[in-house]
Protein backbone atom coordinates (compact mmCIF):
# COMPACT_ATOMS: atom_id res chain seq x y z
CA UNK A 1 0.00 0.00 0.00
CA UNK A 2 0.89 3.23 -0.36
CA UNK A 3 2.86 5.37 2.58
CA UNK A 4 0.96 8.25 2.52
CA UNK A 5 3.61 10.97 4.34
CA UNK A 6 1.98 14.51 4.66
CA UNK A 7 3.95 17.62 5.11
CA UNK A 8 2.67 20.00 7.82
CA UNK A 9 2.85 23.19 6.11
CA UNK A 10 3.58 25.28 9.32
CA UNK A 11 6.42 27.39 8.38
CA UNK A 12 3.80 30.14 9.32
CA UNK A 13 2.37 28.65 12.25
CA UNK A 14 5.15 27.76 13.82
CA UNK A 15 6.58 31.25 14.35
CA UNK A 16 3.23 32.59 15.14
CA UNK A 17 3.67 30.67 18.35
CA UNK A 18 7.50 30.56 19.32
CA UNK A 19 7.94 34.56 18.86
CA UNK A 20 6.40 34.77 22.51
CA UNK A 21 6.15 31.28 23.86
CA UNK A 22 9.81 31.64 25.34
CA UNK A 23 8.68 34.54 27.61
CA UNK A 24 4.79 33.64 28.33
CA UNK A 25 4.17 29.98 27.82
CA UNK A 26 4.42 28.16 31.64
CA UNK A 27 3.21 24.80 32.65
CA UNK A 28 1.34 25.15 34.88
CA UNK A 29 0.82 22.31 37.36
CA UNK A 30 -0.99 23.58 40.97
CA UNK A 31 -3.32 22.67 43.30
CA UNK A 32 -6.17 24.24 43.31
CA UNK A 33 -7.72 26.05 46.09
CA UNK A 34 -11.72 26.09 47.05
CA UNK A 35 -11.81 29.40 46.30
CA UNK A 36 -10.52 29.06 43.09
CA UNK A 37 -12.67 30.44 40.04
CA UNK A 38 -12.39 28.01 37.16
CA UNK A 39 -12.53 29.41 33.47
CA UNK A 40 -13.55 27.17 30.84
CA UNK A 41 -11.37 28.01 27.31
CA UNK A 42 -13.36 26.74 24.10
CA UNK A 43 -11.14 26.26 21.80
CA UNK A 44 -11.09 29.04 19.45
CA UNK A 45 -13.13 28.17 16.12
CA UNK A 46 -10.58 28.64 13.10
CA UNK A 47 -11.54 29.79 9.68
CA UNK A 48 -8.45 28.88 7.09
CA UNK A 49 -7.98 27.50 4.42
CA UNK A 50 -5.63 25.29 5.53
CA UNK A 51 -5.56 22.96 8.56
CA UNK A 52 -4.97 24.58 11.53
CA UNK A 53 -6.06 22.21 14.69
CA UNK A 54 -2.59 21.99 15.81
CA UNK A 55 -2.37 26.09 15.93
CA UNK A 56 -5.63 26.18 17.71
CA UNK A 57 -4.17 23.83 20.63
CA UNK A 58 -1.74 25.49 20.91
CA UNK A 59 -3.55 29.05 21.01
CA UNK A 60 -5.50 27.02 23.96
CA UNK A 61 -2.68 26.09 25.72
CA UNK A 62 -1.55 30.12 25.81
CA UNK A 63 -4.14 31.00 26.55
CA UNK A 64 -4.46 28.52 29.53
CA UNK A 65 -1.03 29.75 30.40
CA UNK A 66 -1.35 33.45 30.52
CA UNK A 67 -5.01 32.81 32.58
CA UNK A 68 -4.12 30.60 35.25
CA UNK A 69 -3.13 31.78 38.50
CA UNK A 70 -2.27 28.63 40.88
CA UNK A 71 -4.63 29.22 43.80
CA UNK A 72 -6.72 31.72 42.82
CA UNK A 73 -7.42 30.92 38.78
CA UNK A 74 -8.32 27.17 37.33
CA UNK A 75 -8.38 26.49 34.10
CA UNK A 76 -10.67 23.53 33.48
CA UNK A 77 -8.78 21.00 31.19
CA UNK A 78 -9.22 20.72 27.41
CA UNK A 79 -10.81 17.27 26.78
CA UNK A 80 -13.59 17.87 29.69
CA UNK A 81 -13.96 21.30 27.55
CA UNK A 82 -14.34 18.96 24.10
CA UNK A 83 -16.87 17.16 25.64
CA UNK A 84 -19.11 19.52 26.95
CA UNK A 85 -19.22 21.26 23.65
CA UNK A 86 -20.04 17.91 21.74
CA UNK A 87 -23.04 17.26 23.94
CA UNK A 88 -24.14 20.81 23.65
CA UNK A 89 -24.73 20.04 19.77
CA UNK A 90 -27.34 17.35 20.98
CA UNK A 91 -29.42 20.00 23.08
CA UNK A 92 -31.76 22.34 21.09
CA UNK A 93 -30.66 25.24 23.69
CA UNK A 94 -27.03 25.21 22.92
CA UNK A 95 -27.13 23.41 19.52
CA UNK A 96 -25.74 25.45 16.57
CA UNK A 97 -23.26 28.55 16.61
CA UNK A 98 -21.98 29.47 20.23
CA UNK A 99 -22.83 33.17 21.66
CA UNK A 100 -22.67 34.58 24.91
CA UNK A 101 -26.48 32.50 26.15
CA UNK A 102 -25.51 29.62 24.70
CA UNK A 103 -21.76 29.67 26.50
CA UNK A 104 -23.51 31.16 29.89
CA UNK A 105 -25.45 27.59 30.05
CA UNK A 106 -22.61 25.82 29.12
CA UNK A 107 -20.43 27.35 31.18
CA UNK A 108 -22.64 26.96 34.38
CA UNK A 109 -23.11 23.12 33.38
CA UNK A 110 -19.44 22.78 33.85
CA UNK A 111 -19.40 24.68 37.42
CA UNK A 112 -17.71 27.15 35.78
CA UNK A 113 -17.26 30.99 36.78
CA UNK A 114 -16.24 32.05 33.30
CA UNK A 115 -16.35 30.66 29.78
CA UNK A 116 -13.87 32.11 26.89
CA UNK A 117 -14.34 31.32 23.41
CA UNK A 118 -14.16 33.20 20.22
CA UNK A 119 -12.90 32.64 16.65
CA UNK A 120 -9.40 33.33 14.85
CA UNK A 121 -10.06 33.94 10.64
CA UNK A 122 -7.04 33.73 8.27
CA UNK A 123 -7.59 35.66 4.99
CA UNK A 124 -4.82 36.53 2.79
CA UNK A 125 -1.73 38.02 4.47
CA UNK A 126 -4.02 38.95 7.53
CA UNK A 127 -5.75 38.05 10.42
CA UNK A 128 -8.77 38.54 12.37
CA UNK A 129 -9.21 37.52 15.89
CA UNK A 130 -12.71 37.87 18.27
CA UNK A 131 -13.23 37.04 21.36
CA UNK A 132 -15.60 37.24 24.38
CA UNK A 133 -15.48 36.43 28.41
CA UNK A 134 -18.91 35.52 29.80
CA UNK A 135 -19.60 35.61 33.58
CA UNK A 136 -21.72 32.75 33.61
CA UNK A 137 -23.69 34.09 36.46
CA UNK A 138 -24.51 37.12 34.36
CA UNK A 139 -23.42 39.53 37.35
CA UNK A 140 -20.58 41.36 35.32
CA UNK A 141 -20.84 42.38 31.56
CA UNK A 142 -19.45 39.89 28.60
CA UNK A 143 -15.74 41.35 28.05
CA UNK A 144 -15.46 41.28 23.97
CA UNK A 145 -12.27 41.97 21.74
CA UNK A 146 -12.12 42.09 18.34
CA UNK A 147 -8.05 42.81 16.40
CA UNK A 148 -7.37 42.90 13.48
CA UNK A 149 -3.98 42.91 11.26
CA UNK A 150 -2.01 42.69 7.77
CA UNK A 151 0.12 40.14 9.48
CA UNK A 152 -0.80 37.18 10.20
CA UNK A 153 2.11 36.69 13.02
CA UNK A 154 0.10 39.14 15.19
CA UNK A 155 -2.08 36.97 16.28
CA UNK A 156 0.43 36.19 19.35
CA UNK A 157 0.71 39.49 20.36
CA UNK A 158 -2.84 40.08 20.18
CA UNK A 159 -4.01 37.17 21.88
CA UNK A 160 -1.31 38.10 24.68
CA UNK A 161 -2.86 41.52 25.18
CA UNK A 162 -6.40 40.12 25.28
CA UNK A 163 -4.98 37.79 28.13
CA UNK A 164 -3.94 40.00 30.17
CA UNK A 165 -6.87 42.76 29.54
CA UNK A 166 -8.83 39.80 31.16
CA UNK A 167 -6.96 39.13 33.97
CA UNK A 168 -6.80 42.90 35.13
CA UNK A 169 -10.42 43.64 34.12
CA UNK A 170 -11.65 40.20 35.52
CA UNK A 171 -9.17 38.77 38.39
CA UNK A 172 -7.83 42.50 38.92
CA UNK A 173 -4.68 40.90 38.26
CA UNK A 174 -1.86 43.49 36.39
CA UNK A 175 0.66 41.84 34.18
CA UNK A 176 3.81 40.29 34.84
CA UNK A 177 6.69 42.06 34.40
CA UNK A 178 8.76 40.26 31.82
CA UNK A 179 12.43 39.99 31.64
CA UNK A 180 13.94 41.08 28.55
CA UNK A 181 14.96 37.91 26.44
CA UNK A 182 18.24 39.74 25.48
CA UNK A 183 18.77 40.16 29.62
CA UNK A 184 19.08 35.70 29.47
CA UNK A 185 20.18 34.78 26.62
CA UNK A 186 23.72 36.75 26.00
CA UNK A 187 26.09 34.21 25.04
CA UNK A 188 28.85 33.43 27.57
CA UNK A 189 32.72 32.21 27.12
CA UNK A 190 32.99 28.13 27.85
CA UNK A 191 34.72 28.21 30.54
CA UNK A 192 38.18 25.41 30.86
CA UNK A 193 38.28 23.06 33.08
CA UNK A 194 42.06 22.39 34.19
CA UNK A 195 43.43 20.34 30.93
CA UNK A 196 41.27 21.41 28.58
CA UNK A 197 42.33 23.25 25.74
CA UNK A 198 40.77 26.87 24.16
CA UNK A 199 37.91 26.38 21.41
CA UNK A 200 38.65 27.21 17.92
CA UNK A 201 34.68 28.14 17.64
CA UNK A 202 35.67 31.82 18.94
CA UNK A 203 35.84 33.34 15.48
CA UNK A 204 33.85 32.70 12.02
CA UNK A 205 33.90 33.54 8.92
CA UNK A 206 31.21 34.24 6.62
CA UNK A 207 31.23 32.47 3.21
CA UNK A 208 27.94 32.47 1.53
CA UNK A 209 24.52 33.76 1.78
CA UNK A 210 21.68 33.09 -0.14
CA UNK A 211 17.87 33.14 -0.02
CA UNK A 212 15.72 30.34 1.07
CA UNK A 213 16.24 27.02 3.33
CA UNK A 214 19.69 26.14 3.49
CA UNK A 215 18.65 22.38 4.74
CA UNK A 216 21.94 20.32 4.22
CA UNK A 217 25.41 21.00 3.08
CA UNK A 218 29.07 18.86 1.45
CA UNK A 219 32.16 19.38 0.53
CA UNK A 220 34.03 17.25 -1.99
CA UNK A 221 35.23 17.00 -5.66
CA UNK A 222 32.64 16.89 -7.92
CA UNK A 223 33.60 18.75 -11.04
CA UNK A 224 36.54 16.15 -10.87
CA UNK A 225 38.79 18.81 -11.32
CA UNK A 226 41.02 17.72 -7.75
CA UNK A 227 39.61 20.39 -6.35
CA UNK A 228 36.85 20.76 -3.73
CA UNK A 229 33.51 22.09 -4.23
CA UNK A 230 30.72 22.69 -1.81
CA UNK A 231 27.18 21.15 -2.15
CA UNK A 232 23.81 23.37 -0.79
CA UNK A 233 20.50 22.18 -0.30
CA UNK A 234 17.57 24.05 -0.58
CA UNK A 235 13.78 22.73 -0.10
CA UNK A 236 13.70 22.88 -3.90
CA UNK A 237 17.49 22.83 -5.44
CA UNK A 238 20.53 22.09 -5.24
CA UNK A 239 24.25 24.98 -5.37
CA UNK A 240 27.61 23.85 -6.55
CA UNK A 241 29.83 26.22 -4.85
CA UNK A 242 33.37 27.25 -5.75
CA UNK A 243 35.97 29.17 -3.33
CA UNK A 244 37.13 32.45 -4.89
CA UNK A 245 40.28 32.55 -3.54
CA UNK A 246 39.29 36.02 -1.59
CA UNK A 247 37.34 33.98 1.01
CA UNK A 248 33.88 33.74 -0.25
CA UNK A 249 32.06 31.27 -2.16
CA UNK A 250 30.92 31.77 -5.66
CA UNK A 251 27.74 30.03 -7.30
CA UNK A 252 28.75 27.87 -10.40
CA UNK A 253 25.40 25.79 -11.02
CA UNK A 254 21.73 25.64 -9.65
CA UNK A 255 20.26 22.67 -10.29
CA UNK A 256 16.54 22.71 -9.68
CA UNK A 257 14.21 20.38 -8.42
CA UNK A 258 10.52 19.39 -8.64
CA UNK A 259 8.21 21.33 -6.68
CA UNK A 260 6.64 18.14 -5.47
CA UNK A 261 9.70 16.85 -4.37
CA UNK A 262 11.39 17.98 -0.66
CA UNK A 263 15.21 17.65 -0.46
CA UNK A 264 16.36 16.81 2.91
CA UNK A 265 20.28 16.53 2.99
CA UNK A 266 23.02 16.24 0.76
CA UNK A 267 26.61 14.07 0.68
CA UNK A 268 28.89 13.69 -1.07
CA UNK A 269 31.21 10.79 -2.37
CA UNK A 270 33.01 8.54 -4.88
CA UNK A 271 31.15 5.33 -4.51
CA UNK A 272 31.39 3.97 -7.89
CA UNK A 273 35.12 4.47 -7.94
CA UNK A 274 35.86 6.75 -10.78
CA UNK A 275 37.81 9.75 -9.49
CA UNK A 276 34.62 11.91 -9.31
CA UNK A 277 32.11 12.35 -6.05
CA UNK A 278 28.50 11.46 -6.58
CA UNK A 279 25.95 14.00 -5.27
CA UNK A 280 23.62 12.18 -3.00
CA UNK A 281 20.50 14.11 -1.93
CA UNK A 282 17.75 12.42 -0.01
CA UNK A 283 14.52 13.41 -0.89
CA UNK A 284 10.51 12.55 0.03
CA UNK A 285 7.76 12.56 -2.85
CA UNK A 286 5.43 15.24 -1.08
CA UNK A 287 1.69 13.74 -2.11
CA UNK A 288 2.49 9.92 -1.65
CA UNK A 289 5.57 9.88 0.65
CA UNK A 290 7.44 8.01 -0.88
CA UNK A 291 11.38 8.39 -0.76
CA UNK A 292 12.47 9.14 -4.02
CA UNK A 293 16.52 9.97 -3.60
CA UNK A 294 18.60 10.80 -6.31
CA UNK A 295 22.17 10.61 -7.06
CA UNK A 296 24.03 13.00 -9.68
CA UNK A 297 27.63 12.78 -11.29
CA UNK A 298 29.44 15.12 -13.33
CA UNK A 299 29.37 13.97 -16.74
CA UNK A 300 30.27 15.04 -20.37
CA UNK A 301 30.19 18.61 -19.06
CA UNK A 302 27.11 18.48 -16.88
CA UNK A 303 25.07 17.01 -13.78
CA UNK A 304 23.31 14.31 -14.27
CA UNK A 305 21.13 12.41 -12.79
CA UNK A 306 22.45 8.98 -12.31
CA UNK A 307 19.91 6.94 -10.46
CA UNK A 308 16.70 8.98 -10.21
CA UNK A 309 14.11 6.40 -7.90
CA UNK A 310 16.35 5.59 -4.52
CA UNK A 311 13.76 4.34 -1.69
CA UNK A 312 16.44 5.23 0.77
CA UNK A 313 17.25 7.18 3.61
CA UNK A 314 21.06 8.74 2.33
CA UNK A 315 24.09 9.35 4.58
CA UNK A 316 27.48 9.50 3.72
CA UNK A 317 29.85 9.09 6.79
CA UNK A 318 33.53 9.34 7.23
CA UNK A 319 36.22 8.58 8.71
CA UNK A 320 37.36 10.70 11.69
CA UNK A 321 40.80 11.44 9.90
CA UNK A 322 38.28 12.16 7.27
CA UNK A 323 40.56 9.76 4.20
CA UNK A 324 37.48 7.60 3.75
CA UNK A 325 33.73 7.62 3.20
CA UNK A 326 30.84 5.30 3.26
CA UNK A 327 27.59 5.78 1.74
CA UNK A 328 24.76 4.18 4.20
CA UNK A 329 20.98 3.82 3.46
CA UNK A 330 17.77 2.92 5.14
CA UNK A 331 14.33 1.90 4.77
CA UNK A 332 11.39 4.04 6.02
CA UNK A 333 9.05 2.40 8.72
CA UNK A 334 6.50 3.50 10.81
CA UNK A 335 8.96 5.83 12.52
CA UNK A 336 9.96 7.34 9.60
CA UNK A 337 13.58 7.73 9.70
CA UNK A 338 13.43 6.33 13.03
CA UNK A 339 12.73 3.21 11.83
CA UNK A 340 15.96 1.51 14.10
CA UNK A 341 15.94 -1.09 11.48
CA UNK A 342 16.84 -2.12 7.41
CA UNK A 343 20.23 -0.06 7.72
CA UNK A 344 22.50 -1.04 5.26
CA UNK A 345 25.59 0.03 3.52
CA UNK A 346 24.72 0.88 -0.03
CA UNK A 347 26.86 -0.33 -2.98
CA UNK A 348 27.94 0.43 -6.78
CA UNK A 349 26.86 -3.08 -8.33
CA UNK A 350 27.86 -1.91 -11.69
CA UNK A 351 25.33 -0.01 -13.20
CA UNK A 352 23.42 0.87 -10.14
CA UNK A 353 23.77 1.18 -6.12
CA UNK A 354 22.49 -2.13 -4.18
CA UNK A 355 22.00 -2.80 -0.60
CA UNK A 356 24.90 -4.10 0.77
CA UNK A 357 26.51 -5.82 4.14
CA UNK A 358 23.56 -4.88 6.95
CA UNK A 359 24.12 -3.11 10.17
CA UNK A 360 22.76 -3.58 13.74
CA UNK A 361 21.38 -0.34 15.13
CA UNK A 362 19.39 0.26 18.58
CA UNK A 363 15.60 0.69 18.81
CA UNK A 364 14.71 4.21 17.05
CA UNK A 365 18.05 4.73 14.94
CA UNK A 366 18.72 6.83 12.07
CA UNK A 367 21.15 7.36 9.41
CA UNK A 368 20.49 10.87 9.17
CA UNK A 369 22.56 11.66 12.48
CA UNK A 370 24.45 8.88 11.94
CA UNK A 371 28.02 8.95 13.03
CA UNK A 372 30.96 6.27 13.16
CA UNK A 373 34.42 6.16 15.08
CA UNK A 374 36.99 3.98 16.70
CA UNK A 375 38.14 5.02 20.62
CA UNK A 376 35.63 7.43 20.61
CA UNK A 377 36.94 9.45 23.66
CA UNK A 378 39.17 6.23 24.39
CA UNK A 379 36.66 3.38 24.06
CA UNK A 380 38.18 0.40 22.75
CA UNK A 381 35.56 -0.20 20.15
CA UNK A 382 33.87 1.34 17.27
CA UNK A 383 30.89 3.53 18.11
CA UNK A 384 27.91 4.27 16.63
CA UNK A 385 26.77 7.64 17.36
CA UNK A 386 23.26 8.91 16.54
CA UNK A 387 20.54 11.40 17.69
CA UNK A 388 16.90 10.08 18.94
CA UNK A 389 13.50 11.02 18.15
CA UNK A 390 13.44 13.46 21.49
CA UNK A 391 17.07 15.01 20.64
CA UNK A 392 19.62 12.65 22.91
CA UNK A 393 22.84 11.96 21.27
CA UNK A 394 22.83 7.64 21.78
CA UNK A 395 26.10 5.67 21.84
CA UNK A 396 25.96 2.33 20.37
CA UNK A 397 28.20 -0.52 19.58
CA UNK A 398 28.35 -2.26 16.14
CA UNK A 399 26.46 -5.18 17.60
CA UNK A 400 23.40 -2.81 18.11
CA UNK A 401 23.61 -2.71 22.08
CA UNK A 402 23.39 1.17 23.36
CA UNK A 403 26.34 2.10 25.85
CA UNK A 404 25.28 5.18 26.80
CA UNK A 405 22.33 8.08 26.21
CA UNK A 406 22.77 11.47 27.33
CA UNK A 407 19.32 13.85 27.95
CA UNK A 408 17.13 15.11 25.56
CA UNK A 409 18.08 19.07 23.91
CA UNK A 410 20.60 17.63 21.22
CA UNK A 411 20.05 18.35 17.24
CA UNK A 412 16.80 20.50 16.11
CA UNK A 413 14.93 20.48 13.31
CA UNK A 414 11.96 22.60 11.08
CA UNK A 415 11.62 19.22 8.50
CA UNK A 416 8.33 17.69 9.74
CA UNK A 417 6.02 14.69 8.00
CA UNK A 418 3.23 12.85 9.39
CA UNK A 419 3.35 9.23 8.31
CA UNK A 420 -0.58 8.40 8.20
CA UNK A 421 -0.96 4.78 6.51
CA UNK A 422 1.51 2.04 5.75
CA UNK A 423 4.76 1.97 4.83
CA UNK A 424 6.09 0.84 1.06
CA UNK A 425 8.63 -1.59 2.11
CA UNK A 426 7.06 -2.67 5.83
CA UNK A 427 4.03 -4.02 6.59
CA UNK A 428 3.48 -1.47 10.55
CA UNK A 429 0.94 1.12 10.89
CA UNK A 430 2.07 4.35 11.69
CA UNK A 431 1.37 5.46 15.03
CA UNK A 432 0.04 9.25 13.16
CA UNK A 433 2.65 11.62 15.33
CA UNK A 434 4.77 12.48 12.50
CA UNK A 435 8.40 13.29 13.69
CA UNK A 436 11.19 15.54 12.76
CA UNK A 437 14.28 14.92 10.78
CA UNK A 438 17.84 15.26 12.99
CA UNK A 439 20.79 17.01 11.41
CA UNK A 440 24.26 15.33 11.46
CA UNK A 441 26.89 14.44 14.10
CA UNK A 442 30.22 14.60 13.09
CA UNK A 443 33.41 12.22 14.82
CA UNK A 444 36.54 14.08 14.39
CA UNK A 445 40.16 13.21 15.21
CA UNK A 446 41.69 15.83 16.79
CA UNK A 447 45.57 15.12 16.39
CA UNK A 448 45.81 13.92 19.88
CA UNK A 449 46.53 10.26 18.93
CA UNK A 450 44.07 7.53 19.32
CA UNK A 451 41.51 10.50 20.83
CA UNK A 452 38.25 11.90 18.58
CA UNK A 453 35.89 14.06 19.58
CA UNK A 454 31.83 14.34 18.33
CA UNK A 455 30.80 17.62 16.84
CA UNK A 456 27.16 18.46 17.22
CA UNK A 457 24.46 20.94 16.46
CA UNK A 458 22.27 22.17 19.31
CA UNK A 459 19.45 24.55 18.59
CA UNK A 460 17.32 26.58 21.21
CA UNK A 461 13.79 26.15 20.80
CA UNK A 462 11.67 28.90 21.60
CA UNK A 463 8.90 27.34 23.54
CA UNK A 464 11.63 24.51 25.07
CA UNK A 465 9.82 21.63 22.53
CA UNK A 466 6.50 21.40 24.69
CA UNK A 467 4.55 21.15 21.17
CA UNK A 468 5.21 17.92 18.85
CA UNK A 469 4.31 19.50 15.69
CA UNK A 470 5.92 22.44 16.18
CA UNK A 471 9.46 23.95 16.51
CA UNK A 472 10.65 27.69 16.00
CA UNK A 473 14.32 28.10 16.83
CA UNK A 474 16.13 31.79 18.11
CA UNK A 475 19.86 30.54 18.29
CA UNK A 476 22.26 27.23 17.76
CA UNK A 477 25.25 26.37 19.30
CA UNK A 478 28.70 23.79 17.94
CA UNK A 479 29.69 21.79 20.98
CA UNK A 480 32.92 19.75 20.32
CA UNK A 481 32.32 16.75 23.15
CA UNK A 482 34.92 14.27 24.89
CA UNK A 483 34.09 11.00 26.70
CA UNK A 484 34.63 11.62 30.48
CA UNK A 485 33.59 8.83 33.94
CA UNK A 486 29.53 10.24 33.01
CA UNK A 487 29.50 9.81 29.06
CA UNK A 488 29.79 12.35 26.17
CA UNK A 489 30.20 16.18 27.45
CA UNK A 490 30.75 18.97 25.81
CA UNK A 491 34.35 20.28 26.29
CA UNK A 492 34.24 23.07 23.81
CA UNK A 493 31.26 24.93 22.38
CA UNK A 494 31.28 28.35 20.42
CA UNK A 495 29.06 31.25 21.25
CA UNK A 496 25.29 31.22 20.29
CA UNK A 497 24.93 31.47 16.67
CA UNK A 498 21.19 34.02 15.55
CA UNK A 499 19.04 31.72 13.18
CA UNK A 500 18.53 28.08 13.23
CA UNK A 501 22.13 25.43 12.37
CA UNK A 502 21.21 23.03 9.78
CA UNK A 503 24.09 21.57 8.42
CA UNK A 504 27.65 20.89 9.60
CA UNK A 505 30.39 19.53 7.71
CA UNK A 506 34.34 18.61 8.62
CA UNK A 507 36.24 19.41 5.37
CA UNK A 508 39.04 20.98 3.06
CA UNK A 509 36.61 23.38 0.91
CA UNK A 510 39.32 26.25 -0.54
CA UNK A 511 41.88 23.63 -0.79
CA UNK A 512 44.70 25.41 1.80
CA UNK A 513 45.53 22.13 2.99
CA UNK A 514 43.36 21.97 6.14
CA UNK A 515 40.21 21.15 7.21
CA UNK A 516 37.70 23.74 8.64
CA UNK A 517 33.98 23.35 10.07
CA UNK A 518 31.42 24.79 7.97
CA UNK A 519 28.01 25.57 9.13
CA UNK A 520 24.66 26.32 7.24
CA UNK A 521 22.32 28.50 9.63
CA UNK A 522 18.75 29.94 8.62
CA UNK A 523 19.09 32.83 9.67
CA UNK A 524 15.97 34.70 9.36
CA UNK A 525 12.83 32.76 8.24
CA UNK A 526 9.95 34.24 6.09
CA UNK A 527 6.72 32.81 7.69
CA UNK A 528 4.92 33.47 4.28
CA UNK A 529 7.80 33.10 1.94
CA UNK A 530 10.27 31.05 2.09
CA UNK A 531 12.10 32.27 -0.67
CA UNK A 532 12.21 35.80 1.08
CA UNK A 533 14.00 33.76 4.09
CA UNK A 534 17.63 34.59 4.30
CA UNK A 535 20.39 31.27 5.40
CA UNK A 536 23.95 31.80 5.36
CA UNK A 537 27.30 29.66 5.38
CA UNK A 538 30.08 29.66 7.87
CA UNK A 539 33.18 28.57 8.40
CA UNK A 540 35.40 27.60 11.34
CA UNK A 541 39.58 26.98 11.67
CA UNK A 542 39.52 23.69 13.55
CA UNK A 543 43.58 23.99 13.69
Amino acid sequence: MKNSMKKQNMNMNSILFALVMGLTLVLIHPVWGDTAKKVAIVPLEMNATQDLSFLQKGLFSMLSARIADPGKVEIIERDVIESAMARAQENPATKGVLNESKARLIGAGLDADYILFGSLTMFGESMSLDMFMVDTTGETPTLSFSRQAREQGAVITELDEIAAEINLKTFNRKPEQIVPKELYTQPREPVLQPGAYASPLVNYRLLYAGNGHINGISTGDVDGDRKNEVVIVYDHAIEILKDNLAGKLILIKRIEQPHYMDVISVDTADINNNGIDEIFVTRVHVESGYLRSVALEYTNGTFQEIADDIPWYLRVVQTPDGKKKTLYGQKSGRQGPYAGQNVFNVEWQGEKYGIGQSLRVPRGFTIMSMAVGNHIGGMEYAGILHTDRDGALVLSTENGQVEWRGEPGYGGSELHYIYVDKDMDLTNESDGRGTFFQPRNIVHETGETGKSEVIVIKNNESANYRFEQIRNFKSGTIEMMRWDEMGLAPERAGKNIPGQITDIMVGDYDNGGEEKLLVSVVKKRNTFSPKKSKSIIIAYDLN
